[in-house]
């Protein structure tokens, strides 16, 4: 059904000039099915020496190197007449196969198993294309083909649009939230008037350092927590007994309240305690804060710590001589300096922008159970 197109370098016409140039697909340059825009651009003359398959509109490109299913991708108009490393196996559907078809079948359980099957080496794991030429594959008629290749692509079109409207409400929060903490935005009250002018206060002055020392019990069961970086949030490590935590210094955190990891904050490790860990428990590796309630909300403190600003705060109060080795200075950071709205603006604010998070975790819903869906017709489609 489907043979292996191979055409190297010595293969080009003769009258092909040195310098000709070309754009040369890698292992690299394919990341979830897709090739990237911009590739390398070589000559005949200092093409790397893998650079020996020239392609055309409809090939797909597999992955015969650690083959994955992130490793293949069909060639489209904007990289035709490129050429491929060798570390690809390139299938040119015959006459009566459909190049979509064909894309959407290496995604089946049935050929991803068939392709498993001929990996050879640990080391370095990988197929024989005259192997991959050898595959059975059992193929609809060519209109059923092109119907189901057409159903797919629809798929896949809407997981595209749900992908961009989430990437787009992303941007735009990114834009409000520049735009609300430097005061180019401001909330009005429930009657349509101003709030207050914002006041300067140092941290120390709107946030309390918590001490809720625990006495470990050996035989007692605890959750432990972890930020994660890049503002990840506060996770659960699991539940562990008393005697296999080994440093008996911990405290009790509680739902709302903000932590910092001293070891990590220059990646942006810190977050909010959910209401599921509330009870937990956390080591002084860990710095916990509470709001002074009367001028601070903890969610609208949470947004304000993820700027540019704030990042610059964790930085400079860090100490030490590698990025990975810095340690947290909490006085010191504690002294520093911030604009806040009055609460009840702070309160409108963080309404907001809770707002739309539910509309982009909505829209990543959908893109996920869109491929769900894909995925279960994939499997249905191609038994």
């Amino acid at each position: 059904m489907c043979e292996l197109a191979e055409v190297d370098k010595s293969t080009l016409p003769k009258s092909t000039p040195l310098d000709w140039a070309f754009n040369y697909i890698s292992l690299s340059d394919i990341k979830n099915q897709v090739i990237k825009p911009e590739l390398s651009l070589f000559t005949v003359e200092n093409a790397p020496s893998r650079a020996r398959r020239k392609l055309k509109e409809g090939d797909i490109l597999l992955s015969t190197v650690r083959p994955n299913l992130q490793g293949f991708a069909k060639v489209g108009k904007s990289h035709k007449d490129c050429i491929a490393s060798t570390g690809f196996a390139v299938l040119s559907p015959k006459d009566g196969v459909s190049s979509d078809f064909l894309f959407y079948y290496l995604f089946s359980p049935r050929l991803t198993y068939q392709l498993d099957s001929l990996v050879v080496g640990s080391n370095y794991p990988a197929i024989n294309s005259s192997d991959v030429k050898e595959l059975k594959l059992n193929f609809p008629c060519l209109k059923e083909q092109q119907k189901i290749a057409s159903f797919l692509t629809s798929i896949d079109t809407k997981v595209n649009q749900l992908t961009e409207k989430h990437r787009l409400l992303k941007d735009y929060k990114k834009g409000i939230m520049q735009q609300v903490f430097s005061q180019k935005i401001r909330f009005k009250d429930n009657d349509g008037n101003d709030f207050p002018n914002w006041n300067e206060y140092a941290l120390r002055d709107i946030l309390i350092l918590q001490s809720d020392a625990l006495k470990m019990d050996d035989e007692a069961t605890y959750e432990l927590i972890t930020v994660k970086r890049g503002f990840g949030g506060v996770k659960s490590r699991g539940h562990f007994k008393g005697k296999d935590v080994l440093v008996k210094n911990q405290f009790t955190i509680h739902k709302g309240e903000f932590v910092i990891s001293k070891r990590q904050i220059v990646h942006g490790a810190c977050g909010l305690v959910p209401e599921e860990l509330d009870g937990a428990i956390v080591s002084n590796e860990y710095n916990v804060f509470r709001p002074q309630p009367t001028k601070l909300d903890i969610d609208y403190f949470n947004r304000l710590s993820t700027t540019l600003y704030m990042r610059r705060a964790f930085f400079i109060n860090s100490d030490g001589v590698h990025i990975e080795k810095l340690l947290f200075k909490t006085q010191s950071w504690l002294k520093t300096k911030v604009q806040l709205p009055c609460l009840k603006e702070q309160q409108k604010i963080a309404q907001f922008l809770q707002s739309l998070d539910k509309k982009i975790d909505a829209v990543n819903e959908q893109i996920e159970q869109t491929k769900l869906f894909k995925k279960g017709l994939l499997q249905q489609m191609f038994v």
